[in-house]
């Protein structure tokens, strides 16, 4: 359960930095998807960063992408050679993905997004949109993947007990 939870924090520690560090240099559109719908129109406008600029956070996205899946793979191999069944494997895997949803909806959405000005100061004029105040915002597409989560879990612990 620790190696379990390591990983875990660990993804999220990476994905928070590379949030972070991509935001800023990313393309408006791919960072105001997450942010609420009043922001996203007042901003849709908003310059985009030098090319450079974007093929780094371009880079650094698929870095997370990739960390992500070998987090998964090294979970999964690792609970084959400790002998996991199925059952065990799947909860593993979703201690891992609701771990990560947690610290997406308490530290990112509710304070990175709602409680800073992080995303106020590179989309400033955005400033005196209501939606830095919606707290809900993002409910039913948390909402979505929380209910997703479980059968996502069930058939990635079923290919790797393929490998068993």
């Amino acid at each position: 359960m620790i190696v379990t939870i390591v990983t875990a924090v660990c993804l999220c520690v990476v994905e928070f930095v590379i949030i972070l560090l991509v935001s800023p240099m990313a393309k408006p559109s791919m960072i105001l998807g997450f942010l609420p719908e009043d922001i996203r129109e007042k901003a849709k406008n908003h310059p985009e960063p030098p090319k450079y600029k974007q093929v780094i956070a371009y880079i650094l996205f698929i870095i997370f992408i990739a960390s992500f899946i070998g987090a998964i793979v090294f979970l999964g191999i690792d609970g084959l050679k400790k002998d996991y069944d199925y059952w065990r494997l799947a909860g593993r895997f979703l201690l891992v993905l609701y771990i990560n949803k947690a610290f997406d909806i308490i530290v990112q959405d509710q304070w990175l997004v709602m409680s800073t000005d992080y995303f106020k100061k590179i989309f400033p004029e955005t400033a005196d949109c209501d939606g830095w105040h919606d707290r809900g915002f993002n409910n039913k597409n948390q909402l979505k993947r929380i209910l997703g989560y479980p059968f996502m879990c069930l058939i990635t612990a079923g290919i790797f007990m393929l490998f068993k």
